[in-house]
């Protein structure tokens, strides 16, 4: 299984204060069976100015830990990035902050309504050939609203990244509503555990296991494995990997087939 958005990197925003607690989630990571995981602190400039320097920084002084508690688990760092202000996209490409030096990064924007700007900065950032991921479609107040709004960034090129306590209701009965239901559209793409080392748990596995539940084990492996290993290597991911069939015999029923090869 691969995370590939936490804020598990010590002392750099909301997220593990200290490399103490950093220590006690790689614990949980290596319980959890995590295979890779991509650390994802904040980037937002005036509160969060996680530069490359920064970065390598906090990276180095957790090595020592990640040797001793997860020597096989692969990590690597990044930042989650919030989208705001022309400026932005020249920071993303001067500091570095794609996903394991390949054309994806990760981003997020304002929870209770998308600032003005969101949609052209999207544009700047995939006409240059970059692949954004966009963090917790599901907690959106504009997405939550109207559905159809996850599929207008999908049809712009823009890649969907749900929470795993979303799916577990976390975030309350709606987030979880909506985030099953991207699932159940194909409207998702990537798993993050999201985790702000908050709480004591990491439930990134349990998730995993309500998604096979709940849909099967393609969508579950797609999301925690096939795709997250994808976009790792640099390879494509398909935007739209399901398409619904119409079965003659029972006309109010849908058939989904998967396609990987295209989008």
């Amino acid at each position: 299984m691969i995370d590939i958005h936490n804020h598990i990197l010590p002392a750099l925003d909301d997220g593990s204060p200290d490399i103490e607690t950093t220590e006690e989630y790689f614990k949980l990571i290596k319980e959890a069976g995590i295979s890779h995981i991509v650390f994802t602190p904040h980037y937002m400039p005036g509160f969060y100015d996680n530069t490359r320097d920064r970065l390598d920084k906090a990276y180095n002084s957790i090595l020592p830990i990640k040797k001793e508690i997860i020597p096989n688990v692969n990590t690597y760092y990044s930042t989650e990035v919030y989208l705001n202000g022309e400026f932005i996209v020249n920071d993303i490409i001067k500091e570095n902050l794609f996903i394991n030096n390949s054309k994806y990064v990760l981003v997020e924007n304002n929870l209770n309504g998308f600032t003005e700007d969101l949609y052209h900065l999207l544009y700047q950032l995939v006409r240059k050939g970059y692949k954004p991921i966009l963090a917790h479609p599901e907690r959106y107040q504009e997405i939550r609203t109207d559905i159809s709004k996850a599929e207008d960034f999908m049809i712009r090129d823009v890649y969907l990244q749900i929470n795993t306590s979303s799916l577990l209701g976390g975030y309350g009965e709606k987030v979880q509503q909506t985030a099953f239901e991207l699932i159940d559209r194909g409207w998702a793409h990537f798993l993050g555990s999201d985790c702000h080392c908050h709480s004591g748990v990491y439930d990134y596995p349990e998730s995993v296991e309500l998604i096979r539940k709940e849909f099967d084990d393609n969508i579950a492996t797609y999301l925690s494995k096939t795709f997250p290993q994808k976009m790792l290597n640099n390879e494509h991911v398909p935007i739209f990997y399901m398409v619904r069939k119409e079965i003659p015999q029972k006309k109010s029923f849908f058939d989904k087939l998967f396609n990987l090869f295209g989008d």
